[in-house]
């Protein structure tokens, strides 16, 4: 801090040329004792309190009073003249009677602005500590130095606090006037209204959903309030008020206030544009001038259709042999009004013996259908399980991931002695014959029909050889 404030010192002399006062005084280190000056150099006589000359340095509160000050700009010039908006750095020379009486230290003073006409944050750099002594007693003077303070308008007295820390010793008060600020009075200026921030809740709202368009108002930098403000949307079609009105009056906004305002809206069902666009319309008037004041902006909200992609029965067997291969198929559907894109199917699982886990299947449009097969050989006994995983990307550019498990119950296969035959190769045995009551039933029966034949014949041959009686005996009588 010792070399930064004597480079500093050494670019305003010119500056500080105007004021009397002794400059040449060593600087102390943060923290340093403060020592006497010695006998051969006598201590520096300080300039008596000013007198309220708003041309030079009105700045007093009794026993702390400001000797000199000084205006450059950032970089250390000189500066003849301050207007509203420019960055400056203030450098000011304090004689200080109670500092001394309780004998503080550089780090222990604290210096803040106190003025709107000025903005500054934080507290003043502290340097040049030396002491003195006049009529009033011992008096300590140092320079406290505001870097890159913004100069608002409006006036030109500098007023600060000064405290002490670690001491009982009252808040001093001084508002030295800094003749370089214009003091001309800040032209009036009607704020504007804009949207300094929006949510919709969510990163895509779906189609046939109701959301909440929420919006923070703000009302710039200015001299006056701005009165009647009403906010209003203008929907595009598709999006219609779920509830509430499409305009809000919110009444009078300070300038640099915001206010919240929200609206409940809801996406068609059939809403396929993508994005909504929504207008939001701002209008008021100042409060003292009745200046009209009005500002729009549109906020786009992403609206997608439903993904109704849906996995479909999954088909596989219930059990298999141990190296036998089974196929496992995933049916799915995409139901939606919008096709999805780069589907890919992956098996996953342990012990499934798949040659193929991955299959790139593209995209699938709207109301189509379509399957993926995986074959299986496990290469363990029992319950294995696994599923097949389906990625995608949605209309509104999402990744989606569904799955589908499933699992097999996987068999030894039999063995057979090597004593048996192939049951294919073996000659077919002999059925059991019919019981004896049958054998004997059908004996009757063929005994039966042998007779009936029999009897038959014979009754031909009785009635032939009739016949032929007869015809012998009509031939003797002729």
């Amino acid at each position: 801090m010792k070399q930064t404030f004597t480079r500093l010192t050494a670019g305003l002399l010119l500056a500080l040329s105007l004021f009397a006062g002794p400059l040449s005084v060593p600087a102390l280190a943060e923290g340093e004792e403060t020592a006497p000056p010695a006998a051969s150099e006598p201590a520096p006589e300080p300039t008596p309190a000013p007198t309220q000359d708003p041309g030079t340095v009105p700045a007093t509160s009794g026993e702390v009073y400001v000797t000199e000050a000084a205006v450059t700009d950032t970089a250390g010039g000189e500066v003849q003249q301050v207007k509203e908006g420019d960055r400056i750095n203030v450098v000011l020379r304090l004689v200080d009677h109670p500092a001394a009486t309780y004998n503080v230290t550089a780090d222990e003073i604290v210096a803040r602005v106190n003025s709107t006409i000025f903005t500054y944050t934080g507290t003043a750099e502290v340097s040049q500590l030396t002491e003195g002594e006049d009529a009033q007693g011992a008096y300590y003077t140092y320079v406290l130095l505001f870097r890159d303070v913004i100069f608002n308008g409006g006036g030109n007295q500098f007023a600060i606090n000064l405290s002490y820390q670690n001491t009982s010793m009252a808040m001093q008060q001084l508002a030295p006037v800094l003749g370089q600020c214009s003091t001309e009075a800040k032209e009036n200026k009607t704020p504007s209204l804009i949207v300094r921030s929006s949510s919709y809740g969510t990163e895509t709202i779906t189609a046939g959903s109701p959301f909440t368009l929420s919006l923070t108002l703000y009302a710039t930098n200015g001299t006056e309030a701005v009165n009647d403000v009403v906010a209003s949307v203008t929907l595009p079609e598709g999006v219609t008020m779920s509830g509430g009105s499409l305009s809000t009056y919110l009444g009078s906004m300070s300038a640099g206030s915001t206010r919240d305002v929200s609206f409940n809206l809801q996406a068609g069902a059939g809403f396929s544009a993508g994005v909504a666009n929504i207008t939001v319309n701002m209008v008021g008037a100042g409060a003292d001038t009745g200046t009209a004041v009005s500002g729009s902006t549109t906020v786009s909200v992403p609206i997608s259709q439903p993904d109704r992609f849906e996995l479909g029965q999954l088909q596989v067997s219930d059990s298999i042999y141990l190296g036998d291969t089974a196929t496992v198929t995933l049916n799915f559907v995409n139901k939606g009004r919008n096709p999805v894109a780069n589907l890919e199917a992956s098996l996953t699982g342990e012990n499934l013996g798949a040659d193929m886990t991955q299959q790139y299947i593209g995209n699938v449009n709207a109301g189509t259908e379509n399957s993926v097969d995986f074959d299986l050989v496990p290469t363990t006994t029992g319950t294995v399980t696994g599923s097949i995983v389906l990625n995608y990307e949605a209309e509104d550019g999402s990744l989606k991931t569904v799955s589908k498990d499933f699992s097999i119950n996987v068999m030894e296969m039999p063995a057979y002695d090597d004593t048996m035959m192939d049951p294919g190769m073996m000659e077919p045995t002999a059925q059991p014959g019919l019981p004896v009551w049958g054998i004997v039933l059908i004996a009757v029966a063929v005994v039966v029909a042998v007779v009936a034949v029999i009897l038959v014949v014979r009754r031909r041959k009785k009635k032939k050889a009739a016949a032929l009686a007869d015809l012998e005996a009509d031939d003797e009588d002729l």
